[in-house]
C-alpha cells in the first residue's frame, strides 16, 4: 500500500517574510552596484581635481567620466531610468542621447524624495567650461544641500571627479 506524504499547508507570512528579506538584501548591495577596479583607484599618472579643468591623466575607457557616471550613479536602485522616479529623486543618469537634455540647465524636479528641491542651481550650468552645477557640487565633501554623491558605497577619487567634469564639459559646450 502506498505510503501518504501529509504536506504541511502554506505559511504564508514566512513566505512573505522571506521574500521581504530577499528584497532588502539586493536593495543594500544593489547601490552603488560593482566597480570597476580600474577606476577605483587612479593610474599612474592620473591627476587633477574634482574642481575643474582638464585631468591632466587618463580619462579614457572605464575611467572615462560618462563610464564613471555608468557604473556609480546610474545604476538599479539609484539613478537610472528605473530608480530615478523613487529612490533618484527624479534624476535619470543613464547616459544616452538624451542625457544633456535632462542635465543642461535643468532645475531639480522638485521630487518628495529629493533633498536638494529647493535648491536652484541647475545640474549642469549651460556654457560652463570647466563644468559647474548641482551634479559636480555632490560629487564633493560638503555639497550645498543632502549629501555626498555616491551616497554608497566609495567616493570619487579627484582623478574620478576630473573625469566627470571633463565629460560633463563635453554637455555644457556643445
Amino acid at each position: 500500500m502506498p505510503r501518504l506524504i501529509r504536506r504541511r499547508p502554506l505559511r504564508w507570512g514566512a513566505i512573505a517574510g522571506a521574500a521581504g528579506a530577499l528584497l532588502a538584501s539586493v536593495a543594500l548591495t544593489g547601490c552603488p552596484g560593482d566597480i570597476d577596479p580600474s577606476i577605483q583607484m587612479p593610474q599612474q599618472g592620473t591627476g587633477g581635481s574634482g574642481t575643474g579643468g582638464s585631468s591632466g591623466g587618463n580619462c579614457t575607457g572605464g575611467n572615462s567620466g560618462d563610464q564613471i557616471i555608468t557604473s556609480t550613479c546610474a545604476i538599479s536602485g539609484c539613478h537610472d531610468a528605473n530608480g530615478a522616479a523613487t529612490t533618484g529623486a527624479g534624476l535619470d543618469l543613464t547616459v544616452n542621447s538624451g542625457i544633456k537634455s535632462r542635465l543642461v540647465g535643468v532645475m531639480t524636479g522638485g521630487s518628495i524624495f529629493s533633498m536638494c528641491g529647493s535648491d536652484k542651481t541647475p545640474y549642469l550650468n549651460a556654457g560652463s567650461n570647466p563644468a559647474t552645477g548641482l551634479l559636480i557640487d555632490k560629487l564633493q565633501p560638503s555639497p550645498p544641500c543632502g549629501i555626498q554623491m555616491p551616497e554608497v558605497g566609495p567616493k570619487l577619487t579627484s582623478a574620478q571627479e576630473a573625469c566627470v567634469v571633463q565629460w560633463a564639459t563635453t554637455l555644457t559646450t556643445q
